[in-house]
Parts: structure tokens; sequence; C-alpha cells
């Protein structure tokens, strides 16, 4: 009894930190009392069905789909294919000194000379954007909220976290933490979540979040505030990050984000190699 009293409150707390978070997300709009109440609403149904999954994998012993299985099968499908490409890839040629951005097979930006310590660089950090986007394209996925493909939204987003990583130290740890850990994807997969509660945390997550919803009214707006935050407020609160990391890693197919890892590590040995030399 007093367990469950305990949790009763602890959701609770939860689900009043998210509506304030809604609050802050549209500061100029007055809530109505049904408006706060679609948002307690909202925010509790997160943190029940968050609580359902890691009660799955703690508890249980679900791995994989039936982890979830309290969820919808279109869910769980979006769900496996949550690191898919989302932004773009890139294909470095090393014979030809040249890296190519695609994006569904045509170009989205033109292609860089791989030349010069500078130009490396440059692409270096369209890749490692496209990474903390993806990242966060992630957990949005899981948490159930449907991105839309749209390339321009995607290009504002890699501007915004291109502009952050010369002032974000943290930010290009955590990416380098997660290429260390790329041949150990649980490890890895904690590492994406680490790295979108630090982006979350420095304010920097709510500023991608918006630009890849840009278009979105600010009713679905506020409610999708208020259960984002409820989601990473109950994963730190519970210590969830490494439970939510075991079901990324049995449930989510990683070829595309592994690819950019790789590019990653590529770039730093071209760069080094032309220190050296």
């Amino acid at each position: 009894m007093a367990s469950k009293t305990t949790d009763k409150l602890f959701h609770s707390f939860i689900t009043k930190a998210a509506i304030e978070t809604a609050r802050e997300q549209c500061p100029k709009k007055t809530l109505d009392k049904k408006t706060v109440e679609d948002i307690r609403n909202k925010a509790e149904s997160t943190v029940k069905e968050l609580s359902q999954t890691l009660h799955n994998i703690r508890k249980e012993g679900k791995i994989g789909e039936k982890t979830v299985s309290h969820l919808t099968s279109e869910r769980i499908t979006k769900m496996t294919k949550a690191l898919d490409m989302k932004t773009y890839q890139i294909n470095i040629n090393e014979k030809e000194k040249k890296a190519q951005i695609k994006r569904n097979g045509k170009e989205m930006y033109p292609a860089i000379a791989l030349g010069s310590s500078g130009n490396i660089m440059q692409a270096s950090d369209l890749q490692t954007a496209s990474i903390v986007v993806e990242a966060i394209i992630l957990v949005l996925e899981i948490i159930g909220i449907e991105i839309p493909d749209d390339e321009e939204e995607v290009k504002k987003v890699i501007n915004i976290v291109i502009e952050e990583l010369g002032n974000d130290n943290t930010l290009l740890q955590d990416v380098e933490q997660i290429r260390k850990d790329q041949d150990d994807f649980p490890a890895m997969a904690k590492d994406i979540f680490v790295l979108v509660v630090d982006c979350f945390e420095d304010g920097i997550f709510w500023k991608i979040v918006k630009a890849l919803l840009s278009d979105m009214p600010w009713y679905d707006w506020i409610l999708t505030s208020a259960q984002i935050a409820a989601f990473i407020a109950m994963l730190v609160a519970t210590g969830g990050l490494a439970d939510i990391a075991l079901l990324v890693t049995k449930l989510v197919n990683a070829a595309f984000f592994l690819e950019k890892l790789v590019n990653l590590g590529t770039f730093s040995r071209m760069k080094m190699s032309l220190t050296t030399s």
C-alpha cells in the first residue's frame, strides 16, 4: 500500500513538472482549465506508459518487442526504424578526398573537398550535427512523436546544432563517447540518451524539437512538450537510462547510425594525417 502511494505521489510530481514545462513552451498563451487538464492527461499517460515499459524490463525481464507489448503494433514498427536515416548520409571518398552529403539519394549540401583541415572540420561538424539530431529524433519516436520528413526543417536544426558546437564542449564530448562505444551497442545506446538529457538540460533540446515540429499547431505543441518533459523527467528520476538503452539495443536497427560514427573516425584520421604530413 505504501509503495503504491509513493508511486502515485512520484508520478504526480513528474506530471506537475511536465505541466510547468508546457507552460514555459507557450509563455504568451493563457491556459484555460480544460487545456491544463488535457496537458495533465497527456503527461500522466506518458508516465504510465514508460512505467509499464520499465516494469517489463526490470521485473519481468522482457526483451525486444515484448518489452513494449502494451503499445500498438504501429508504434512498435516505428520504434524499430527510429535510427534509420533521418537527416542525411555522408559518403566519404578518401582516394578523391571528397565528401558527398545526400538525402534520399539526392544531394542535400554541396560536396566538400577534404584537402584541408578546415574542410574536414566542416564535414565532421555536419556529421556530428546529424548524430545529435538523430539521437533526439530517436527519443521522440520512442515517446511516440512523429517527425515530419522535411528537408528544410532538417537543415534548420542542423544549423542550430552546428552553431552550438563551438560553444558546448559537453555536446562534443557526448558524441565522442558514442563514437568510442560504437562496438558496444548497449553502452552506445545509453550514451545516446545521456546526450539527449544533456541537450535537455542545456536548452538546445527545445530549440531542435521546436524547429522539427515548427508546423505543429500551438495546442498540439503544448501537449507534446508536456509529453516529452514527462518522459525525460521520469527516465532520469527512475534511473531508467540503461533500461531504455537496453530496449533500443534489442529493438532498433542502428546500421545507418553506425555509419555516421565510422565517418567521424575517418574524418579524425584524415585530419591527423594532414597535420603530420
